[in-house]
C-alpha cells in the first residue's frame, strides 16, 4: 500500500511532476482516447508503487469476476452487469435477455421516428419529454448534449426536479397530441417522478388525450413489473430495466431509451460499441496502460497521499459541458461512504468532492482560485482533436485556452502548500463511439476505486434516507423527532 504523509497537512517540499522522472510512461491510448497523467504529482516509482498495490489488491480480477456476474452489491445481494447492457457477444451474461429487450426498444425507436407510430389523432411526434430523476436523466441528458445536432427533427426535454418552474416551462413548447412521455424509474417509487407524472398525465387530459388514447403518447421504464399497470397502460407500453443494473449506470439500457429515439439505433448502437471497446480494453490491458485503473489509482494517491479533496473536471467542449453534474453523482453518490462493504468504518479519503463546468467559461469565474487559492484540486481537462463546427478561429482560441491552462493550472511555486494535479483527456472526436467509450471509462475507474477502498460503490443508504424523510415531511412530520428517533438505530 502507498505510504502517506505523517502529515498531509505540511508545506511540502518540491512535489515532482511525471513528466520529470518517466515522461515516456505519462501517456496512455485506447478507444480514441488519449489520456495525459504527465501533470500528476508523483514520480515513476510511485507509479511502480501503485501498479504494484493494484496487483496486490486483484484490481483487474476484481473487475472481470464483476463483469463475469459476481455479486459485488452485497447490500442487495446483486450482481452489477451495467457491462451486458454493451456487449456484443452471446458469452456475456444476461445476453439473451438484454438483447430481446434491445430489439423491442428498437422497434420502438424506428416506428417512432419513421412515423409509424402516432399520436392519437395521428400527428407524428415531435416533442419528447423523459420524466425522471438521478440515474433515469443524468445519463440521458449527457449523451443529448453531447450527440444532439442543432435543428433535431425529434426535440428532447428533460423534466427531473419537481418544480413547476421546469414543468411549465417544458408543457409551454409541447403540444400534447404530438408528445411522447417516457416515465422512468427504477422502483417506480420516486417521489418527484410520481408528481411529474401525473402532472403531465393531467396536461395530456386537458389537451383531449383521454383514455385508451394515453396509450399512443406515454411508455413506462421501470424494474416494477407493476408499472405500466400503475400508469393505466396496456403491457407492451413498459420497458424493462433489471435489478442488476444500478441507475447511475443505466444510460446503456432501457433509461436510455429518450436519446435512442432523438438520435436514432444506428447512433446509440455506435454507443454502445464505444462502450463495449473500454469494457474490453479495461479487462485486457496491463494496470500502467490501463485507462480506468490509473485514473482509479492517481486519485486513490491524491487524496490518501497528497491529502487533495477535490476533484474538478473542465470540458473545453460545449457537446460535453452536461458530463459534469453526470460525473458528479456517478463517483460521488458510489464513493460518498465512511462504511465498507464489510460494514466497517473505512480509514482515509474515499470518494472525493466532484464538481467542473465548461472549461473556457470556467476561466472567468473559479481558475483564480484554482490558481492561486488555498486548495488542492485534481483536475481532468478534456478537449476534443476535431470540432463540432465549421468555425475554425473559434476552435483555434479555445484550444490554445485548453493547452495553455493545462500548464497554468500547475505553476505554482516550490514550497506551496496549495497545488493541483491535472490530467488531460483528448478524443480525436465526439462521436456516439467515442462517447460511449469515455462514460466507460469514467464507470471502471469509478468501481475500481470502490474495490480499491473497501466500498460497495452501487448502493445508496445516504440517498434512501433523505427520501424517507422527504415522504414524512410532507405529511407533517415533526423532522427533528425523526432525526432523533435515527440517531438512536
Amino acid at each position: 500500500m502507498p505510504k502517506k504523509e505523517k502529515n498531509q497537512n505540511m508545506q511540502p517540499s518540491h512535489i515532482p511532476f511525471l513528466r520529470e522522472s518517466a515522461p515516456e510512461r505519462a501517456v496512455a491510448c485506447a478507444c480514441g482516447i488519449k489520456l495525459d497523467i504527465s501533470r500528476q504529482r508523483l514520480t515513476g516509482e510511485d507509479l511502480d508503487e501503485l501498479i504494484g498495490f493494484a496487483e496486490k489488491k486483484d484490481l483487474l480480477g476484481a473487475h472481470a469476476r464483476m463483469c463475469a456476474g459476481e455479486t459485488v452489491n452485497a447490500a442487495e445481494g446483486r450482481a452489477a452487469l451495467h457491462t451486458s447492457l454493451r456487449a456484443f457477444s452471446a458469452a456475456a451474461p444476461k445476453y439473451d435477455e438484454v438483447v430481446a429487450e434491445r430489439n423491442r426498444l428498437f422497434a420502438f425507436t424506428k416506428a417512432v421516428r419513421e412515423g409509424r407510430w402516432r399520436g392519437c389523432r395521428g400527428d407524428r411526434i415531435t416533442d419528447v419529454i423523459n420524466i425522471g430523476i438521478g440515474g433515469s436523466e443524468m445519463g440521458p441528458h449527457a449523451v443529448w448534449q453531447a450527440l444532439r445536432t442543432a435543428n433535431p427533427d425529434l426535440k428532447l426535454h428533460f423534466l427531473a426536479s419537481v418544480d413547476g418552474v421546469l414543468l411549465e416551462r417544458i408543457l409551454s413548447v409541447c403540444k400534447p397530441r404530438s408528445t411522447l412521455v417516457i416515465v422512468s424509474s427504477k422502483s417506480f417509487t420516486t417521489r418527484e417522478t410520481q408528481v411529474n407524472a401525473a402532472a403531465v398525465d393531467q396536461w395530456l387530459l386537458e389537451g383531449g388525450v383521454v383514455g385508451g388514447d394515453r396509450a399512443r403518447h406515454m411508455v413506462v421504464v421501470s424494474s416494477n413489473t407493476a408499472a405500466a399497470d400503475a400508469m393505466c397502460l396496456p403491457p407492451e407500453n413498459q420497458f424493462r430495466i433489471w435489478d442488476w443494473v444500478g441507475g447511475r449506470f443505466s444510460v446503456w439500457s432501457a433509461i436510455g431509451l429518450p436519446v435512442m429515439l432523438a438520435l436514432g439505433t444506428e447512433a446509440f448502437t455506435e454507443f454502445l460499441m464505444g462502450a463495449n471497446e473500454m469494457d474490453r480494453h479495461s479487462l485486457e490491458t496491463p494496470v500502467g496502460q490501463n485507462l480506468p485503473a490509473l485514473l482509479a489509482l492517481l486519485e486513490y494517491w491524491n487524496a490518501n497521499r497528497l491529502g487533495i479533496t477535490s476533484h474538478c473536471m473542465l470540458p473545453y467542449d460545449e457537446r460535453l459541458r452536461t458530463l459534469v453534474p453526470w460525473l458528479q453523482q456517478l463517483e460521488m453518490e458510489s464513493l460518498g461512504k465512511t462504511t465498507g462493504a464489510d460494514g466497517k468504518h473505512v480509514e482515509g479519503f474515499t470518494g472525493l468532492q466532484v464538481w467542473g463546468h465548461n472549461g473556457n467559461e470556467g476561466q472567468h469565474s473559479f481558475y483564480q482560485w484554482l490558481r492561486d487559492g488555498t486548495g488542492r484540486t485534481s483536475i481532468d481537462l478534456l478537449w476534443s482533436e476535431m470540432p463540432g463546427h465549421r468555425y475554425a478561429e473559434h476552435y483555434r482560441v479555445l484550444l490554445a485556452n485548453a493547452r495553455a491552462q493545462a500548464e497554468a493550472l500547475v505553476m505554482r511555486g516550490p514550497g506551496n502548500p496549495f497545488f493541483n494535479a491535472v490530467s488531460t483527456i483528448v478524443l480525436d472526436a465526439v462521436t456516439p463511439r467515442r462517447l460511449g467509450a469515455l462514460m466507460a471509462m469514467y464507470e471502471h475507474k469509478t468501481t475500481m476505486l470502490g474495490h480499491i477502498l473497501g466500498l460497495n460503490p452501487f448502493d445508496q443508504p445516504g440517498v434512501e434516507l433523505g427520501k424517507r424523510l422527504s415522504r414524512r415531511a410532507e405529511g407533517g412530520a415533526d423532522l427533528q423527532a425523526i432525526l432523533a428517533e435515527v440517531a438512536l438505530q
